[in-house]
This record gives structure tokens, C-alpha cells and sequence, in this order.
């Protein structure tokens, strides 16, 4: 079944639910508004009729608070599988406690004291992380997880995909229906994927798939095989950098950003517009075989303001090469169009004062390097 006739099937069946992290919830068919909290069920005590979830708090809060709940004797349970990607509603049907397992997402509605459990919304977590293999034939993935900190270790499981499972493939190529339906077949070893899980975890019952992200700076261009060779920081671990060479995809996108900070900044350009030295972002297609999406930017430099010559239309910083080495001067000329911000306000070249402390500022410069787009700085106090 397609994803567009399960969807249209599944509003037919559609219970609305509002959720939120730790707040009221309002309805006018139901009375006053009853606390509601989602989270992550830790542990589920079925005899003794009580539930342990793991949330955030409020907003501002860094780390989940973990809390165990009692159950009223008559707490509806609702099982459902979102729809839409969660934000509005979901397909339901009316569950057991021991439908509940732990790692399931819920939504606890509480008593008025927040005292007590008196209804319980499940359904599968997503989870994302990166394919480390999979098998067509039995229709199984193995995912590395994301994991919540870089100290934390990546966990590997593997999954099989539900009869009616779906697969999305994500081309990336800054279109709004960039989305295709795919199959299994599709998917390989490297792509970023968000699984949404059933309630016992068992099973994927829908994977959206995208390639990975590339950053880079060009180091050669070759119109006649629409292609190009950038080089690549060194990966966790390593100590040099290496290089990879790509094709651009017959209907691929290049988006050229002027680093003006604009919002009409970006311009759809082509390969040729780029000049060796550009930094780039690459979108690759989900075998990565292809490069579905470049953006290009200048690079970002810092430094410490020594003259401006409103005049002529340059500024000089000085920057630091490397750590432990004294700082080089620079001269860039600053195009007549350039968005110069200090302090949130645009000003014009001339507006920069200097002084003995010169102030640090942020160049953008143009694509190939020669000019500055944009200046960003802090006025010195």
C-alpha cells in the first residue's frame, strides 16, 4: 500500500491527540484541562499498577528527569501509530498495561495534583542512526544508533521491516518533494535513517532514508563528466585529510550563497560556478553513489580589525594561522554591496572605528576568497 493511500485510509480511522512536554492540554469537549507528559517508559509494574517514565521537564531542561507514576484502577490505554509524522494525529485502538514495554513513547495524562495516571498513550519510538547493512532478501536492516553524547558508545541493531512497512528515500536535492517511496532495495550501508519503531520494538514500520553529509572544499572541476573532487577533513581519529571524487546528479541542485546573510542569499547556480577553493556542503543520494545537493559559501574568517580604508574599500584584520604562532595581517577588499552588522545593526565601512584594541570581527568571503560579502562584529567596550 503507498504511503499517500495510508495516509488517506488511516484519517478515516484518525483520533486527534495533543501532546506536550509537561503541560496542560485543552479541550473543550472534555472539561478542564487535565497535565499531560510524554517520555519514554523506563519500567512498567503491571501487578502493582504503577509506571516509570524518563522526560523532560520543561524546556530548558538538559537532561530527562525520571519519575514513577501510580496507575488508576480505570486508566484508559490507548495504543496508535502516528500519522503524518506524529504532529497532528494518530490511528488508535484501546490497549492493556501489558501492551506496555519499556522504551515505549508515551503520553501520561495525570490526575488535577498530578498525582496519578489516568490515561496512557503509547506508541513506538523513532530512533535515528546510520545503516551498518542490509538484507533485501529477508528484508532486515542493521542500524548503528545515534547516541545522545560523542562519549557515549553507538549501540548496533538489527530490525526486520513489517509486511506493510514503508521505506521513504530522502534525494535532498532542496526540493519540496525531494520524498520518494522506495524499497528496501534502495537503502545502503552509510545512509542516515530515522526508523519508527512498533510498540514491542520489534519491528520498523516505516524508514525514512537519506544519503550523508559532506563537507569540503573543492580541489578540481570537471564540466564534461559533472563531476568534482573535494577534499576532505580528516575523519575521527585519523590524521590527514583525503579526497573523494563525485558525480553530480543529472537533476541535481547547486545553490550558491552569496554570504551576505540575506534572506535571497541563496541562488540556485551550476557547477561551473564554482571556483577550486570553494567550501561546499554535499548532499549524496542514498546509495551514495550521486551528489543530490551542493551548497557552496565562502569561508568564515576571524580576526581582530587593525585598518579600514572606507576610501579605497578594504579592511585589514589580523588573523591567527595556527596556535602558538603570531597573528598575520590581511588585506581583503570589501565589495560595495557588503552587509557590514555591528552590534545588530547594519552600518557602512566607514562606521567601523578602530583603536588600539581592535575589535574582533567575522569575515565572509565571496566564493572565491577574493572579497568580503559580509562583516560581523562587536563594538570594543
Amino acid at each position: 500500500m503507498s504511503i499517500n493511500h495510508r495516509q488517506v485510509v488511516g484519517c478515516l480511522l484518525v483520533v486527534v491527540v495533543v501532546i506536550g512536554i509537561a503541560r496542560p492540554v485543552q479541550s473543550q469537549d472534555r472539561g478542564p484541562a487535565r497535565p499531560e507528559i510524554r517520555g519514554i517508559v523506563k519500567a512498567i509494574d503491571t501487578a502493582g499498577g504503577s509506571i516509570t517514565v524518563s522526560f523532560f521537564e520543561g524546556r530548558q531542561a538538559t537532561s530527562p528527569t525520571e519519575k514513577s507514576y501510580p496507575i488508576s484502577k480505570n486508566a484508559e490505554v490507548v495504543i496508535g501509530t502516528s500519522l503524518d509524522g506524529g504532529r497532528s494525529a494518530f490511528v488508535a485502538k484501546e490497549g492493556k498495561l501489558t501492551d506496555l514495554v519499556a522504551g515505549a513513547a508515551v503520553t501520561l495524562s495525570l490526575s488535577s495534583d498530578q498525582a496519578v495516571v489516568e490515561g496512557i498513550v503509547a506508541e513506538g519510538p523513532q530512533v535515528r542512526g546510520l545503516l551498518k547493512a542490509v538484507d533485501a532478501v529477508k528484508n532486515t536492516i542493521s542500524v548503528s544508533l545515534m547516541t545522545a553524547t560523542r562519549e557515549q558508545t553507538s549501540e548496533d541493531k538489527s530490525y526486520a521491516l513489517a509486511p506493510d512497512g514503508e521505506v521513504a528515500v530522502d534525494h535532498r536535492r532542496g526540493r519540496r518533494f525531494s520524498i520518494k517511496e522506495g524499497r528496501v532495495a534502495d537503502l545502503a550501508a552509510g545512509a542516515a535513517v530515522m526508523l519508527r519503531l512498533s510498540l514491542d520494538q520489534k519491528q520498523v514500520l516505516d524508514i525514512q532514508a537519506e544519503g550523508p553529509r559532506l563537507y569540503g572544499v573543492i580541489k578540481s572541476l570537471n564540466a564534461s563528466q559533472n563531476s568534482l573532487t573535494v577534499t576532505l577533513p580528516p575523519s575521527r581519529g585519523a590524521d590527514s585529510t583525503s579526497e573523494r571524487t563525485l558525480e553530480l546528479a543529472s537533476n541535481g541542485v547547486v545553490l550558491l550563497d552569496d554570504g551576505k546573510g540575506r534572506r535571497l542569499s541563496i541562488k540556485e547556480g551550476k557547477l561551473s560556478d564554482l571556483p577550486v577553493g570553494t567550501a561546499v556542503s554535499l548532499r549524496l543520494s542514498v546509495d551514495q553513489r550521486f551528489v543530490g545537493l551542493v551548497r557552496a559559501e565562502g569561508p568564515n574568517l576571524p580576526g581582530q580589525i587593525k585598518s579600514v580604508d572606507s576610501a579605497n574599500g578594504t579592511v585589514t584584520i589580523l588573523t591567527r594561522v595556527a596556535r602558538g604562532e603570531n597573528p598575520e595581517e590581511k588585506t581583503y577588499p570589501v565589495a560595495k554591496d557588503a552587509r557590514i552588522v555591528i552590534d545588530g545593526n547594519e552600518v557602512k565601512l566607514a562606521d567601523i572605528k578602530t583603536g588600539d584594541d581592535g575589535r574582533f570581527v567575522m569575515l565572509r568571503l565571496s566564493l572565491d576568497q577574493k572579497s568580503v560579502q559580509g562583516i560581523m562584529a562587536q563594538q570594543s567596550r
